[in-house]
């Protein structure tokens, strides 16, 4: 990806990430938010719950349609948790493996 676009991209996740954690203050009950976009949005979503830098989006890998789950279990003000990426197996036969083999050591 280019470097202005990933930028951008950058730029745009954290006026995000912001948004959802203001919806979840506004209610003190169990709230679950749905955030549905491009990969690399959901990419960069990933990297800020994490506290990493934008360098880090390319250490992740996201297929269209799949899942992440991010959780508060202390609420907005702690940190999220990841608790899965990438979980496809509701695509059915469709479903992208979620690990390449290694069996014939091929580079990616």
């Amino acid at each position: 990806m280019e470097y202005k676009t990933l930028e951008g991209l950058w730029n745009q996740s954290k006026a995000a990430w912001q948004a959802l954690l203001n919806e979840l203050q506004d209610d003190t009950s169990e709230r679950i938010l749905v955030v549905v976009g491009h990969p690399g949005i959901n990419l960069a979503l990933i990297c800020r719950c994490l506290d990493l830098t934008m360098d880090y989006m390319s250490s992740f890998h996201l297929d269209d349609g799949s899942i992440s789950v991010i959780d508060f279990p202390d609420g907005p003000k702690g940190r999220g948790v990841v608790r899965c990426t990438n979980y496809t197996a509701h695509l059915g036969r469709w479903s992208i493996p979620i690990t390449r083999t290694m069996e014939t050591d091929e580079e990616f």
